[in-house]
Order: structure tokens, then C-alpha cells, then sequence
């Protein structure tokens, strides 16, 4: 039985759903933030949204794929849960670190941009 086939049968769904659902959510929810950060601005908030949606695919989708190339030969059951769980709990780390940035990066560009509002 070739362990490391099951592993990739069980983590790219998981990880393609995590990708996917997780994308709904932040697309739909962060607009709100979005729109609040620059003041009604819809069409920057259009922007960016579709902007962060693009990207945030793009980038784990990517990182899912990429991420295969590193898995050890894996022997036994033992092996194939801590290498699930271990490539499982990266990407959802990652995913939340990102986030966290995006959500910083936000709030300094709408500042950025309401002081250029305010000296014009």
C-alpha cells in the first residue's frame, strides 16, 4: 500500500476545500471592512476585494500544489496522520498569518489614503 498516494487523496481535497470555502468568506465578510476602511469608497473596495480574492487563491492554491514536492516517503498510518497534520496545520497557520496582514495593511492604506483626501 503506498501511503504517500492516500496522503495526497486526503490533503488536496481538504486543502482545496479549506482554500475555497475559506475565499467565500473572506471575499463576502471583508468587504464590509473594506468598505468601513475607506469611507464608502466602493469602487476601491471593489478593487481591492477582487484584488485580495485573486491573490489569496492564487497564493494557496499554489502553496497546495508546491507543498507536495516536499513530503517524505511515508511508511506507516503513524506517518501518514503527522504528515497530514502537519501540512495541514501550515497551511491554516499561514492562512491566518496572512490574514492578519491583509487586516494591517488595510487599515494603513485607508489612512494613507484619507490623509490624501484631506490635503487636496
Amino acid at each position: 500500500m503506498n501511503y504517500n498516494v492516500i496522503a495526497y487523496l486526503i490533503y488536496l481535497p481538504i486543502s482545496f476545500y479549506i482554500s475555497v470555502i475559506l475565499g467565500k468568506v473572506f471575499y463576502r465578510n471583508g468587504r464590509y471592512f473594506i468598505l468601513e476602511a475607506f469611507s464608502g469608497d466602493e469602487t476601491i473596495t471593489n478593487a481591492i476585494n477582487h484584488f485580495l480574492l485573486v491573490g489569496y487563491y492564487l497564493l494557496n492554491l499554489g502553496y497546495d500544489a508546491y507543498s507536495l514536492s516536499f513530503w517524505p516517503n511515508i511508511m506507516s498510518t503513524k506517518d501518514l496522520i503527522n504528515e497530514l497534520s502537519l501540512h495541514l496545520g501550515s497551511l491554516i497557520l499561514g492562512l491566518g498569518l496572512i490574514h492578519y496582514f491583509n487586516i494591517y495593511s488595510i487599515i494603513y492604506f485607508s489612512k494613507e489614503i484619507k490623509s490624501l483626501y484631506t490635503k487636496v
